[in-house]
């Protein structure tokens, strides 16, 4: 027969340890939303304070026939290391697009002229990296507001200014690289997780940002109640349905063609693409046999 104190000591190995408490907080937070409520669930500690409601009840019930006085597991001293869960992969809203972004609305309270950064933290759990942000007043001031989270100043991985829309370009800069999108899961300053970092090499994300730029500044795309202008939505809407990429890249070449600085064959056989060309570069007469 197994003693009282012997299923003490089952009792507590078996039901202190973290290998439970750790796999019944991850079960709490898979049953809130991934946008936002899984990330409050983490940040605020009620997944943990699930998971020991949950260890207790598992050990009432397997200890019940061992053991009769059991004592409640204590929350206040456990850990939880931010350095493993810092970051989640960002999940945007359903129907949520590249194409979806352009074709939306500019707000009429968006700031029309700003600048847009990139920075990271010192910190091991920032390795890799990078958020990528606006800002329509002075950066700086923006990047000290930053380091009030509590990980040190930021270290500036680059910064555009003079970027018109800037809100607009930033979202599109985060569409674009959306494979590479992470929350920061909680902030303890600001008590809401800070969605707008990219595990992503800090060059692939400026050239993606300096292209979108060059689009907002020489496309001019949107008109003065900030809709796209119909030209372009006939760009995107024939390169979705020919299952052709939606990028900044893509974007600037439409540009180009329509300028006349590139041949539309060179990027795609496509009679709209072609129209602008037309109206700027004349076809020559054909010569007449004498």
């Amino acid at each position: 027969m197994i003693s009282l104190k012997q299923a003490k000591v089952l009792y507590e190995t078996a039901f202190t340890a973290t290998s439970l408490l750790d796999p019944l907080a991850q079960i709490a937070e898979n049953c809130c939303c991934a946008r936002h409520h899984r990330n409050k669930m983490f940040g605020s500690g009620l997944a943990l304070k699930l998971a020991h409601r949950w260890a207790n009840e598992i050990r009432e019930t397997f200890m019940l026939s061992l053991i009769k006085e059991v004592q409640h597991i204590k929350t206040e001293h456990i850990l939880v290391s931010l350095a493993s869960d810092t970051f989640a992969r960002y999940q945007v809203f359903k129907g949520e697009t590249l194409s979806s972004k352009l074709l939306s609305t500019i707000d009429k309270t968006a700031s029309t002229i700003g600048s847009l950064y990139f920075y990271t933290h010192k910190m091991n759990a920032f390795s890799g990296m990078v958020k990528i942000g606006y800002s329509s007043r002075n950066v700086q001031s923006r990047l000290d507001a930053w380091a009030e989270c509590g990980h040190g100043q930021p270290v500036v991985l680059g910064v555009f200014n003079d970027v018109r829309h800037p809100e607009r370009v930033e979202s599109l800069v985060h569409f674009e690289l959306m494979e590479c999108w992470y929350a920061q899961r909680w902030c303890k300053v600001h008590e809401k997780p800070h969605i707008e970092w990219f595990k992503v090499n800090v060059d692939k994300a400026t050239a993606v940002a300096r292209q979108w730029c060059k689009w907002m500044r020489d496309a001019n795309p949107y008109d003065r109640r900030g809709c796209l202008k119909t030209s372009w939505k006939e760009h995107i809407n024939f390169l979705v349905q020919h299952e052709n990429p939606v990028t900044a890249e893509a974007m600037v070449q439409v540009h180009e063609i329509e300028m006349g600085s590139q041949l539309v064959d060179e990027f795609i056989d496509d009679g709209i693409l072609r129209r602008g060309r037309r109206a700027i570069v004349k076809r020559e007469p054909e010569e007449k046999d004498m």
